[in-house]
């Protein structure tokens, strides 16, 4: 199986396909307490940012595909952007698979390409109750930077730092 990463701004069903599946994924995240993005009452999730990371130039919205068939998605910050931290080259602002797709490898792939592809200094973070998504991000952090990465957490996030470029690319 092959895994691809393909910028959505090149293609308009990949663009529409990113606009459709994102509520999937806040649905998702409301279970863990998710307080930036709410649901108005029309059913719409606000704020809806969506737009703009199609059309910032330090946004990344990349469609994960695997054996050509689109099964998730990353939203890649980059610095200068005013949501990548100081000191910070990198900021992964969402990444989904789904769960059709979840368990056989994909995200592991799919993060260890994007690693590779923009390297520098990462940061991640995830909502502390999901516990799932904090023990993904562990374990492909820790493999891919061969334990070479700090975490802080605090009472809204639990986030990860790791520099890329310490480790050989190539290794998913």
């Amino acid at each position: 199986m092959s895994l691809e990463l393909r910028d959505a701004r090149r293609s308009p069903a990949d663009r529409e396909w990113l606009t459709n599946v994102f509520p999937l994924y806040l649905h998702d995240l409301s279970e863990f307490g998710l307080t930036f993005y709410t649901l108005d009452d029309r059913g719409v999730w606000m704020p809806d940012h969506r737009m703009s990371w199609l059309q910032e130039d330090g946004d990344h919205p990349l469609i994960v595909l695997e054996s050509g068939r689109r099964v998730g998605f990353a939203l890649v910050n980059q610095a200068p952007s005013r949501h990548v931290g100081p000191g910070m080259d990198f900021r992964m602002a969402e990444f989904f698979v789904l769960r059709k797709h979840r368990g056989h490898g994909i995200g592991r792939r799919a993060v260890f390409a994007l690693f590779d592809r923009f390297r520098g200094k990462w940061e991640i973070s995830e909502l502390p109750r999901n516990t799932a998504a904090i023990a993904f991000w562990r374990r492909v952090i820790g493999e891919y930077g061969s334990g070479r990465s700090e975490e802080t957490s605090n009472a809204s996030e639990v986030r990860q730092v790791i520099d890329t470029t310490l480790s050989p690319p190539g290794r998913g």
